[in-house]
């Protein structure tokens, strides 16, 4: 039983997927994602409250739980690479995400989903976060850090998306890695 309800619930977030590639986000309704899927209404609602969450879970499903073990386990180049990889390799999809703005856009969506993963990383592997914040870091919390890095990382991930021909993700890494280690002062 568990099978075949993982099964319908990939079976309508791949039939989201191809929707979106056609269809602006906007012009999306229940009723178009069940039709695709050839599933009833009420179907979809045993998974999902509505096309936002659907749209969010794809991502964490998809990306940020992935990411999230590689960084928990300390593995965080491979984590990023990763990270990076499957958007590129999804980048058609994913643009058409980066499109939808506002109230639950995907931007701030992913943001929360980066911050939050940042935090628990953080909160893990930062034993003694008082003396880092106030030595280093004075007036900053492990949230408002989070949500710098998720910041930078996110206008990184719309460079991945949209990588011209000629520019590899590879090089986008070394980029990434490049800003993560260096002042702005050290780069010009």
């Amino acid at each position: 039983m568990e099978q075949i309800k993982e099964l319908t619930r990939k079976l309508i977030e791949n039939s989201f997927k191809e929707i979106m590639l056609q269809i602006p986000f906007e012009k999306i309704t229940i009723k178009t994602i069940t039709d695709h899927a050839n599933i009833i209404r009420p179907t979809f609602y045993n998974h999902f409250h509505d096309k936002y969450e659907l749209m969010e879970c794809i991502v964490k499903e998809e990306i940020i739980d992935d990411v999230r073990q590689c960084l928990l386990d300390g593995r965080n180049d491979e984590g990023i690479r990763e990270l990076f990889k499957r958007f590129y390799n999804d980048r058609t999809y994913y643009a058409k995400c980066f499109d939808i703005t506002g109230q639950n856009g995907f931007a701030e969506e992913l943001s929360r989903l980066l911050t939050n993963l940042f935090a628990e990383v953080m909160k893990r592997f930062v034993k003694d976060k008082e003396d880092i914040y106030s030595s280093k870091l004075k007036g900053m919390t492990t949230e408002m850090v989070a949500e710098y890095y998720s910041s930078g990382l996110i206008t990184m991930i719309r460079q991945v998306i949209k990588a011209a021909d000629g520019v590899s993700v590879d090089d986008l890494i070394n980029s990434y890695g490049q800003l993560m280690n260096h002042t702005i002062f050290e780069l010009i």
